[in-house]
């Protein structure tokens, strides 16, 4: 039988060999987590050069890549660009990726990028500056471009509700522009806010979207119902409460006197 002495060896043998495999992936890890709390303080270059030691350990580390890259954003975003796509950490990778595509100046990428990670906040972001510059057919196309790519699950509903409420506000202010096109914008609005209401019912914007654009110029049936669910909502919502008032049907003149 071995001696106690003897597994005692062995076992010190064995915890050699685990240290010598792990002490890398252990080092790495340690790095990362350093670089992490650098960057969170805002010290970019404490965090890069933290990164860069730790991928001396682990050269193919996913999570190492993605930090570095996130960390070379303002930089070096071709650099940062490279990380992402070695890091390959799925929608999270693409909206940086996008991100680095706009400091390089490839909208048309960016958007790509912000497409395929579905990223909606940052897909936004670039829909607002093309409607400053009034490239309302442009921003629309966008946004319906993102909508394709997002279902009613659970997983994606808000994130829909949201895009199709933005299309529908994007509509209605290019139906201004456009009169010729004035009904079709305005008539797409109205199903855009109706089933934005639809699938998040409890959201005050895409209910008093839906209750003005058919105040303003669609079906008062349909407004009033909108408004009035907002009151049961939102009590004394006062939006709501005057868009009511205009609803009210105006009070019969009294006949005069004979």
């Amino acid at each position: 039988m071995r001696t106690t002495a003897a597994r005692v060896a062995m076992a010190l043998v064995g915890l050699l060999v685990a240290g010598a495999l792990c002490w890398r992936p252990l080092a790495a890890l340690w790095l990362d987590n350093l670089g992490s709390i650098a960057y969170a303080k805002g010290d970019l270059g404490r965090a890069r050069a933290l990164f860069d030691r730790g991928l001396e350990f682990e050269p193919r580390s996913p999570a190492l890549l993605e930090d570095r890259g996130r960390a070379e954003l303002d930089a070096d975003p071709a650099a940062a660009l490279r990380d992402l796509a070695a890091a390959d950490c799925g929608a999270a990778c693409l909206a940086e990726a996008g991100d680095a595509q706009v400091r390089l100046g490839d909208s048309a990428a960016a958007v790509d990028d912000y497409l395929r990670a579905k990223a909606v906040t940052r897909l936004e972001t670039h829909v607002a500056g093309l409607a400053d510059a009034g490239q309302y057919e442009e921003a629309i196309a966008l946004e319906r471009a993102l909508a394709g790519r997002l279902s009613s699950s659970p997983l994606d509903r808000g994130n829909l509700a949201r895009t199709l409420w933005q299309i529908g506000r994007l509509e209605i202010v290019a139906a201004y522009r456009q009169p010729a096109r004035a009904a079709a914008e305005r008539a797409d609005a109205f199903k855009r806010f109706r089933r934005a209401s639809e699938l998040a019912p409890y959201n005050e914007s895409y209910l008093l979207s839906l209750g003005y654009a058919e105040l303003n110029w669609g079906d008062k049936r349909i407004a009033r119902r909108a408004f009035a669910r907002l009151l049961e909502l939102y009590p004394h919502q006062p939006d709501a409460e005057r868009a009511l008032a205009r609803l009210a049907p105006e009070r019969a003149t009294p006949a005069p006197a004979q």
